[in-house]
């Protein structure tokens, strides 16, 4: 039977380069370097595990089938299935660790183990990362392969079901729609998109939201509209936006009254006892949700169930992520989950953070401002009422005027203690708002952020000073959360690897390098400098200041002169790391597209080819050995980041570290 499959699947086979063969696994090797308590934690050991990590992503990209034995495809996922768990249990092993490394540091502190622990740690992440995508690309690969195979394709999704495997979920979730009607291919059985909503039920997979959502809109068969209905509903159906949000966030994937549309047009009895019972429970539901928004005490969006006093922990690529000693950080921006009710009577659980950019303090719902992060953390206070009061905290600050604080100071934070926060300024930095919720809570600050932080060392200083920043005394950070003896980790996105974030995170770790190594040089353009210029004289007239600030979406309150000098600098950083970004994504497209004959020029207009011509002249030997497969998917990419990663090297270098 020929079956549907997309695109996305067909490509992934030649993702994956020449079938090859490993040897042995350096797992165990691995897993022996794994420190079992803080004491064990060393400089030799850490280097050891990066090594180790590194040769273990390296042979699981080398995992195959044996041609022509259909049989060895499910063999192979379930190998990088059970890869990935003992990854992740190695992974969750040194996320335990913080909690020892969090109440050594009340009593003595050493930086060089708190470090050596992060970089272990961001190691095993990063493998993490790696594996999922790797067994993403098979998963995709071996549908393709295993479309002539029924009896085996069946015990593939069946495997995929019995271990929950998630990115299983996402992988094959082209299953459930149907070929275009004049494309000559079949679609899936009923059957068969049954088992894959089941899949993606098994795994609580939010990030199928809106494909779950695209395939209620377009599903004929009124028995799977419901069950995934009811699966929308568990997997957390978005939330309306909030009044007045801000037209630039996405939109909802599905709200509650075009669901109830589509289930109102639903004849009752086309269904089974028991889905019209689901049924018109969903309607209820659905009517609740439209009225009054979310009445439970819990927001469930997957597998997390998200209280008031959360907080989000993300990592973002960020030029700020190794300027204290904290390094490398596990995180770089944050959250706090509140409930608010609306202007409009609808009860929303909302994320409230402080943005470097903005006059007053925003609130996103929990599912769109979700979307902004490809990896995160969520911590509870073990006492359900520091949570209770956090989250009041967090909602109280809604809408407040806020001024974003440059110079990463604790002590504003401190005046706020046992203050009403309503209408207050709220002047401070990221992590100083986790500190202004916690505070409202009557708890020690050291029962949040155990480690005191500073600059890290070299230059670091004085080129933050150049760029208008500065550490402040008592300095925190959103990584120092995540050493909290207090704090649980209730909730997390799997890492998932990225070449482009890679570049991106790359670019900025070594401007981050260099800020220790080297004098920095703005060297501002003609416009920044006029910015820069325009900012000093706006000190002493108010007139100019708020036009200034209005125009970069800033506090008229800030310091304008210093937004203005870090403005400089991370526009410069920002437009290097992008352009690296740009061409990496450009040139790997290029290189791994079709033949470039006379079909493919016939498709493409000719500033496209005259693109790829330029990428080919670039790399004349990755393109020769690409077309001869003599080098694998892995190790092109791996050729190519290196290559634009050192482009952008050079370019800061240039731009800031010249002698």
């Amino acid at each position: 039977m020929l079956r549907f499959l997309m695109v996305a699947g067909l490509l992934s086979v030649w993702l994956l380069g020449p079938p090859t063969f490993a040897a042995e696994s350096p797992l165990p090797a691995l897993l022996d370097l794994l420190p079992e308590r803080v004491e064990t934690i060393s400089g030799r050991q850490t280097e050891q595990l990066e090594t180790h990590a590194a040769q273990l992503d390296e042979w699981a990209s080398l995992q195959w089938w044996q041609e022509g034995k259909p049989e060895t495809i499910v063999q192979t996922i379930q190998l990088l299935v059970d890869l990935k768990a003992n990854v992740d249990a190695a992974k969750d092993r040194m996320l335990q660790m913080r909690i020892e490394l969090g109440q050594r540091a009340l009593e003595e502190s050493d930086d060089a183990i708190v470090r050596y622990y992060l970089r272990s740690t961001t190691a095993l992440i990063d493998l993490s990362g790696r594996i999922r995508a790797r067994l993403s690309d098979v998963i995709r690969a071996a549908a393709f392969f295993l479309d002539e195979y029924p009896e085996h394709y069946d015990q593939m999704l069946q495997a995929l079901i019995d271990h929950r495997v998630e990115i299983g979920a996402i992988a094959m979730s082209f299953m459930l729609f149907d070929p275009p009607p004049d494309s000559g291919y079949v679609g899936f059985t009923a059957a068969e998109k049954y088992r894959v909503l089941q899949l993606i039920n098994l795994t609580h997979q939010s990030d199928l939201v809106p494909t779950v959502a695209q395939f209620i809109r377009v599903e004929e068969n009124p028995a799977l509209v419901v069950i995934a209905a009811e699966l929308l509903r568990r997997l957390g159906l978005p939330q309306k936006p909030r009044p007045g949000t801000d037209p630039k966030l996405p939109e909802p994937a599905m709200l509650a009254d075009e669901l109830a549309g589509i289930l109102n047009r639903i004849e009752p009895q086309r269904l089974s006892d028991a889905l019209r019972d689901v049924r018109r429970d969903l309607l209820t539901w659905l009517d609740q949700r439209q009225r009054r928004g979310v009445v439970d005490d819990v927001f469930r969006l997957g597998r997390l169930e998200l209280r008031p006093g959360d907080w989000l922990l993300m990592r973002n690529p960020s030029p700020y992520n190794r300027f204290t000693n904290l390094s490398p950080g596990l995180f770089t921006h944050v959250g706090v989950v509140a409930v608010e009710v609306g202007s409009d009577g609808i009860r929303r659980f909302v994320i409230v953070d402080l943005p470097e950019r903005g006059a007053t303090v925003p609130a996103t719902t929990v599912d769109v401002y979700l979307q902004r992060t490809l990896h995160f953390f969520f911590l509870r206070h073990e006492d359900p009422e520091v949570g209770r009061q956090m989250g009041q905290a967090a909602a109280a600050m809604i809408d407040n005027p806020a001024q974003f604080d440059l110079t990463f100071q604790t002590h504003r934070v401190h005046q706020l203690r046992d203050q009403p926060l309503e209408d207050r300024l709220i002047h401070t930095y990221c992590a100083g708002f986790l500190l202004i919720c916690a505070q409202h809570a009557s708890r020690p600050r050291d029962e949040f952020f155990p480690l005191v932080e500073s600059a890290a060392g070299g230059y670091t200083a004085a080129n933050l000073e150049t760029m208008g920043l500065s550490i402040g005394e008592d300095f925190i950070s959103p990584t120092g959360a995540i050493f909290s003896p207090r704090m649980r980790i209730v909730g997390r996105r799997e890492p998932m690897y990225d070449p482009a974030r890679e570049v991106q995170e790359a670019i900025y770790d070594a401007f981050a390098d260099r800020m220790i190594s080297h004098p920095l040089n703005p060297s501002p353009d003609l416009r920044q400098a006029l910015r820069q210029q325009l900012a000093a004289v706006a000190k002493d007239k108010p007139w100019l200041a708020r036009a200034l600030a209005r125009v970069n979406q800033v506090s008229e309150r800030m310091d304008l002169e210093a937004a203005a000098k870090a403005a400089t600098v991370i526009e410069i950083l920002d437009q290097i790391v992008q352009r690296s970004l740009r061409e990496f994504t450009a040139a790997h497209g290029a290189i791994m597209a079709e033949p470039l004959d006379d079909d493919a020029r016939a498709r493409m207009d000719a500033e496209q080819v005259a693109l790829i011509k330029a990428y080919h002249a670039r790399h004349p030997e990755l393109l020769r050995q690409w077309t001869a497969r003599t080098i694998s998917a892995r190790d092109l990419r791996i050729q190519l980041v290196n290559h634009y990663v050192q482009l952008g090297r050079q370019q800061l270098d240039a731009r800031f570290f010249a002698d």
